[in-house]
């Protein structure tokens, strides 16, 4: 391994371990915010602001028109673009909270509340902050400014939360859900012009046609995945009902939210990292397919084990009452056994300045999943999380291997390669759960959960030890944590 990718590898790693750390204390801060506002508020004002939300966050797709991540992405770009990206993003920041500010009076006539005018107008003011440090937080980003980063979001976390338990112990009920976000962005907001010290220049709207093209197909693509993001829970809600609804928000919670969190901040790290050598074809290849099994190593296993001693899972985390929950998160568990790789050959599409594909492939992703949705309908919540799944395997994963093929420099074959190892050892490991004896799978819902677990890691580690990619890379691993220890 020559020295160029020892120093990838190392800001790779240090990238990961502050992102990923920052990742963990937010979750901690989001866990304490909902203990201590859940005192300190009643239902009803947190379902006033949850019912601002959704318009908040759609308007808030076309924030930045993607150039955020064109900056990170352009091999070179100049003063003259960055200013021009700079009061784009403003203007869009803008635009969007002036959408939402007109549409608050119809927001409050659709619920007939008027308290709705001035909350939604209150909580698009975010959109705004945000747009002023898009910029900056690119530039932090493009430079592989992790820490710095990862500090701007832990300030920020935490002044949200004093922020909103203070208004909210203070009597100002549904408000301080308004004001804290806000003091967030705040926060990030400053944080972010203090640690880049950029100054934009005079006012310039227009921009490279290639710059606006890379980031209008990116917010395409995430507007077509909002879309069959949030259906599911419409047709459920509409069709099935609130009680199938919350079986299934719960499951959906307890097995997504997890993977969320471990590849958002992977993302943060690896595109800009990658962007940087995007032209270097074969590196490319290497660094995507090493960094993918190691995800899928560790990632894959534990989902196959979940999903495989579903029961007991729910059973523990959330008691026997919710037992219902058990067969669609087992669904889910299938469906999401192929996420975590999938989900990372969007730094391929944003890397290779391919996002006109990326948004295509969106559209279409978009259709089968909505289709599978309304296929599956039928049956209820189940049948919705079950034709997700099966969905996924038969029209999804097919065609994201041939777009990628076509894409470069990660093929099909190397896409494949990765996922259906562990989906061998999954399967492996499924066979031999059925075959234990009920001491260990049905006498205690602790012991089943291990068993699950153990199988599927152990067989997960001796099907990647037989293959030699994957082998090399767990060598890797343990030789550089020996080497550490020795030191």
């Amino acid at each position: 391994m020559n020295k160029e990718n020892i120093q990838f590898g190392r800001v790779a790693l240090r990238g990961g371990l502050v992102t990923g750390g920052a990742q963990v204390v937010r979750m901690v801060i989001q866990f304490v915010s909902v203990v201590v506002l859940a005192r300190l508020l009643a239902p009803e004002d947190f379902g006033l602001v949850a019912s601002v939300s959704p318009i908040v966050a759609f308007v808030g797709l076309f924030q930045n028109l993607g150039l955020q991540q064109a900056v990170i992405q352009r091999k070179e770009i100049g003063e003259r673009e960055l200013n021009q990206v700079f009061w784009i993003s403003t203007l869009v920041g803008l635009v969007c909270t002036l959408v939402v500010v007109a549409l608050s009076p119809a927001v409050a006539a659709f619920y007939s509340d008027q308290r709705m005018t001035a909350i939604a107008i209150a909580a698009a003011l975010p959109l705004l902050l945000g747009s002023l440090a898009a910029l900056p937080l690119a530039l932090m980003n493009r430079h592989l400014k992790f820490g710095q980063l990862a500090l701007n979001d832990v300030y920020a976390a935490v002044v949200g939360l004093l922020v909103t338990a203070t208004a909210a112990y203070f009597g100002m009920g549904y408000w301080s859900l308004v004001i804290g976000p806000a003091a967030s962005a705040a926060v990030a907001l400053l944080a972010a012009w203090w640690a880049t010290r950029w100054m934009p220049g005079r006012p310039a709207f227009r921009i490279d046609r290639d710059i606006i093209s890379f980031g209008a197909n990116l917010t395409g693509f995430n507007l077509v995945n909002f879309f069959s993001r949030n259906l599911d829970n419409i047709l459920i809600g509409k069709f099935s009902g609130p009680v199938e609804l919350g079986y299934y928000d719960r499951a959906y919670k307890l097995l997504l939210f997890p993977l969320q969190n471990i590849t958002q901040p992977l993302s943060r790290v690896m595109i800009p990292l990658m962007s940087r050598i995007q032209e270097d074809k074969a590196r490319f290849r290497d660094i995507y397919l090493r960094t993918n099994w190691l995800l899928a190593a560790v990632t894959m296993p534990g989902i196959a084990a979940l999903t495989l001693a579903a029961k007991p899972t729910v059973s523990i985390l959330f008691g026997e009452q919710w037992l219902p929950v058990a067969p669609i998160f087992a669904w889910l568990g299938v469906a999401s056994l192929m996420q975590p790789v999938s989900s990372t050959t969007g730094w391929i599409f944003i890397c290779q300045g391919e996002t006109k594909t990326m948004f295509r492939w969106g559209i279409y992703s978009s259709l089968t999943t909505v289709l599978s949705f309304v296929v599956g309908l039928q049956w209820g919540a189940i049948g919705v999380a079950a034709a997700y799944a099966i969905s996924g395997y038969v029209l999804r994963v097919p065609v994201l291997a041939w777009l990628l093929q076509r894409v470069g420099p990660v093929s099909a074959k190397d896409f494949l390669l990765v996922q259906g190892l562990f989906l061998i050892s999954a399967l492996a490991a499924w066979i031999c759960y059925r075959l234990l004896p009920d001491v260990l799978t049905g006498s205690s819902d602790f012991l089943a959960l291990a068993s699950a677990v153990c199988l599927n890691y152990g067989l997960a580690l001796l099907f990647a030890l037989a293959l030699r990619p994957p082998r090399q890379v767990l060598f890797d691993i343990l030789s550089k944590g020996l080497g550490a220890l020795r030191r």
